[in-house]
């Protein structure tokens, strides 16, 4: 059994960790779509991105996003209002728990990472708006290697950036998926069930869970070196 090592870089997970949805569940309910549109369309993007890198192909959020509604709501909606509700991912707003989430990591002496599906842009953007960049080392995208998570590129993307050993760099995310990959791309990985409830068994269990994110950092925290 491999000893875990107390990580030197906190890489977080973006959308639905550290940012919330209930943006572009605004625009859809302004578009008087029926609830629950919003789950199945996000669960169609991931699964659509995925698919995509699995091919060998690559498209841009933006795109598989307005692909990926189209297709759940059967053309149903105009090119107007598909761009109107994909406008709502550029308005995410922070979870939560993510002010504390990303104080207890600075607290713990953590570099602190972002590593997100969505454009480095956007992003960025997610986290001016949410004041918590200056709580930010590092923000990184899929688009530079042209792969989606869980991939393995993303990954090695953040430790290469990092500069430090896959095993001295930790996968924070709500999503088990996310975990799985990062597991396998050697890093240590928290997860925290408030998404999921239960983690799907066909991956990798986390190394570390807690019912809250700032209690994942601080069992982290609590890793020896």
């Amino acid at each position: 059994m491999t000893t875990l090592v107390r990580p030197e870089v906190v890489v977080f997970d973006v959308v639905e960790t550290l940012a919330s949805l209930d943006p572009v569940r605004a625009r859809l309910n302004q578009l008087q779509q029926p609830n629950g549109l919003l789950e199945r369309w996000f669960t169609r993007l991931l699964r659509d991105a995925m698919a995509m890198t699995s091919a060998g192909d690559y498209r841009s959020f933006p795109e598989v996003a307005a692909s990926a509604l189209r297709a759940e709501t059967h053309g149903a909606l105009s090119d107007s209002q598909i761009e109107l509700a994909v406008g709502g991912f550029g308005e995410l707003t922070a979870q939560p728990e993510a002010t504390e989430t990303l104080e207890a990591a600075k607290e713990a002496g953590f570099r602190i990472f972002a590593l997100s599906n969505g454009s480095e842009e956007s992003t960025r953007g997610f986290f001016e708006r949410s004041g918590l960049a200056p709580k930010i080392d590092e923000v990184l995208s899929v688009e530079a290697v042209k792969a989606w998570k869980p991939a393995p590129a993303p990954y090695q993307l953040a430790v290469d950036r990092a500069q430090v050993p896959a095993e001295r760099m930790a996968m924070v995310a709500v999503h088990s998926w996310d975990i799985h990959g990062a597991h396998r791309a050697g890093l240590t990985t928290g997860w925290c069930p408030r998404l999921e409830t239960v983690s799907t068994p066909i991956f990798t269990s986390a190394d570390v869970t807690a019912d809250s994110l700032p209690e994942v950092i601080h069992a982290l925290a609590r890793l020896t070196n």
